[in-house]
Formats: structure tokens, sequence, C-alpha cells
């Protein structure tokens, strides 16, 4: 049976969105993994008497964590555009995505092993802006696969499903390494952490090289060619408010993922920190995974300006409530309202984007999102000063603000849809 499926998976190619995901579930796991566990492992080695010095200055570990995520954000909003846009105009045999994701996939796997080998703060980030060059460059191209085969009137559902791909990705990577890296905690053997990485490797060449046998096969070239016609003319104005959009909404959770292993080993005072953090994960992980398919199709439905104002308000009441509620249990329920919100708020806003992009330069437009990691991702990495500013003010109070402003910022994001010009939701139903 599972030989059957996997035959009619490969024959499918491009009429699956899993053929379409496959490279997306690896790659986001591993970057998620990296930027959630990874990372604040190797900022805490690297530490010396509790503080990094780096080009005169003198950072603690959320600041220092900060200044290397905010690295892998600059080379992310230079390369995915401009990867995106080549895409766009390549004209080869096995397609005009497949040579950068394939690039991607084996680039990112080599320079993975750099991570374990850094044992400094300035080879640390040189290893970061390494993986994050090459995760990056089958990203964009890879992002843009929707749009070239999945029909408008159906972008809400395939982008639910594409998106599902990512969550199940991230939980994979998530779970399978933190195994390994509960067992350094516990053993102090730094072999475990390069198992965790050996791990993230294989998972990165298995999704890349599933992309390549499904997306190569004649079928695909069909479509490739079909769908190459030109598309209605993108309104600048509309990409600029879904880049607004997106941008907000993603500081919401980029700013929580990423000082989350500090915030429950500080706040919490967790005995097992990676025990608890897998507990988070799985919560999160869950409660996306359940919400981001029925999101996507709702919004194909009702729209998508419904789908992100409704997940919004759920997000922004849950990291509120976090404020007040700090227990172990109450976190994790928290967090599954949470990942309601991020579910159903990023499959309607990946919709939204396929609705506003053309088709022609669908790699360069949706590359430009990359923009929204830049700003968002400088805005969640500078927080990492404030938050260890005003922690040395009031205990715990630099996470307590950081959990008010992501709140915020969750129903900030989706009021700007009502700037898009044009009718959006007005046109999807009536293609559908």
């Amino acid at each position: 049976m599972m030989l059957k499926f996997i035959s009619k998976t490969i024959t499918d190619g491009t009429n699956n969105v899993f053929n379409l995901g496959s490279f997306v579930f690896g790659i986001t796991g591993v970057i998620i993994c990296l930027v959630v566990v990874v990372a604040p492992y190797k900022i805490l080695e690297v530490m010396s008497d509790g503080a990094i010095k780096f080009i005169g200055l003198t950072l603690e570990k959320n600041g220092a964590l900060g200044l290397l995520l905010t690295s892998g954000v600059i080379v992310a909003a230079i390369t995915q555009p401009s990867i995106g846009s080549i895409s766009d105009r390549l004209n080869l045999k096995i397609g005009k995505r497949l040579p950068f994701i394939l690039i991607s996939g084996i680039g990112t796997s080599i320079s993975l092993i750099t991570i374990y080998f850094a044992n400094s703060f300035y080879l640390l980030i040189g290893s970061w802006i390494l993986i994050q060059f090459f995760a990056n460059l089958g990203e964009g191209p890879a992002n843009a696969l929707l749009k070239d085969h999945v029909h408008e009137s159906k972008f809400g559902t395939a982008s639910g499903k594409f998106n599902f791909l990512r969550v199940a990705g991230a939980l994979v990577a998530l779970i399978g390494s933190l195994q390994f890296m509960n067992l350094y905690d516990n053993s102090e053997n730094k072999m475990f952490f390069l198992f965790a990485i050996i791990y993230l490797i294989l998972l990165t060449l298995l999704s890349t090289f599933w992309s390549f046998i499904t997306l190569k096969n004649p079928h695909d070239l069909n479509i490739i060619k079909t769908n190459n016609k030109s598309s209605r003319k993108t309104s600048k104005w509309n990409l600029v408010i879904v880049l607004i959009i997106f941008s907000i909404t993603l500081f919401s959770f980029t700013s929580l993922q990423s000082y989350a292993l500090f915030l429950l080993s500080d706040v919490l005072e967790v005995e097992n920190l990676s025990l608890m953090m897998t507990g988070v994960i799985i919560a999160l992980g869950l409660s996306v995974g359940a919400s981001i398919i029925p999101a996507g199709k709702l919004s194909d439905k009702y729209g998508r300006k419904s789908v992100l104002i409704y997940g919004g308000l759920i997000g922004c009441v849950s990291c509120y409530l976090l404020i007040i509620f700090h227990t172990p249990i109450m976190v994790l329920l928290l967090c599954c309202g949470i990942g309601l919100a991020v579910g159903s708020m990023f499959s309607a806003i990946w919709a939204l984007t396929n609705d506003v992009i053309s088709k022609d330069n669908a790699g360069n437009q949706i590359g430009l999102l990359a923009v929204g990691f830049l700003i968002a991702g400088l805005s969640s990495r500078i927080a990492g000063i404030l938050i260890d500013f005003l922690n040395n003010k009031v205990e715990n109070l630099g996470y307590f603000s950081l959990l008010a402003i992501a709140g915020s910022c969750f129903i900030l994001g989706p009021m700007a849809t009502f700037l898009i010009k044009g009718n959006i939701d007005e046109s999807i139903s009536n293609k559908s």
C-alpha cells in the first residue's frame, strides 16, 4: 500500500500540493528549528562571563540572539527577491524553480555542519549567514510554485495545505532535534548536539530530493508551459499593503518564537527546559495544523479579511492572558490559542498574496515578502536588547512587554486589509 501511495504521489507531479510543498516542508522546519533551538543553545555555548563582546558591544543572551538572527533576515531579504526574479525568467527542461531548490537543499545541508564547529560569536554569525543564504536560495522559488500551478479560485485551500506542510515540517524538525538536545542537556555530551545537526541535514536532503523526483516529471513540464501566460496587472499599492500586513503579523509570531526558550527558562523556571519546550511546540504545532487548512477553505468562501481579523483577535487575547497566567498548564493552553491565530492568519495571508501578485513575476513578487521578514526580523531582534534592558529594571518586565506588543500586533496587522484597493474578497467569490 505504501509503495502504491508513493508511486501515485510521484505520478501526480505538480497536481499534488504535497509535492509542491515538499521542499518547503524540510527547509522551513530546519530554519525554525535553528531559530528556536539551535541558535539559543549556541549563544549560551559561546558566552563567557555571562556576556558576548562583539565589535565593541557587550551583549547579554537576548541581545546576542537578536543580533545573530538579524544577520539571517538581512540575507533573506536580499536573496529571496533576487533569486525569485531570476527563476521567473529561467527556461530549462526541468522547470524554472527546480534548479534553485536543488542547489539550495544541497548547499544548506553542507553549511549546517559549520554551525556545530562555530566556537566563537564571530564564527557563529559567519555560519549563520552561510546557512541562511543557501536556505533562502530555494525558499523564494519554492513559494512561487503555488502561483505557477494552482487556479486562482483555489488559492485559499491550496495555501492552507501548503502551509500545513510548513507546520508539519517544523514539528518534525523541532520534536526530533529536541530529543537529542534533551540528551545533550542531561549528559553535556556534545555528540548529541552533532546528532541534532545530522538529523536536520537528513530532513533537508530528503525533502529536496523528493522535490527533485516529483517536480521534474514530464507531466510537470506541460503544466509549466500552459501556465506561463500573462495575467492581470498587479496593483503595486495592494502588494505594499500585503507586505505591511505580513510584516506586522510576522513580528507577532517571530518575536515570541525567537525568545521562547529564554522566556520559559526565566519566567517559568522549569526544571526540564527541553521537555517543556517540546510541550509548547506540540501545542503550537497541533493547533496551527488544526486551523490552517480549514482557514484556507473559509477564506475562499467568506474572504481573507474575515479570517485575518478573527484570527488576530484570538492571538491578541492569548498573548495578553499569558502576561497574567504563566503556570505550565496555562502556558500550554494559551499557546494553543496563539497557534490557532497563526494557522488561520498565515493561511489567509498567503492566499491574499497570491491574489495580488502576477503569475509572470511570481518568484520576484513573492520573494519581496522577504522584505517583510526583514522588517519583522529586525524589529523582533532589536527587541532582544530591549528585553534585557527592561528585565534588568524589573524582573521579567521585558518578557511581559514583549507579550503585550506581540498581542497588539496580532490585531493591528489584519486592520490594514481595509486599505486594500478593490474588493478582492468579492472577486474571489465570483471566481469560485
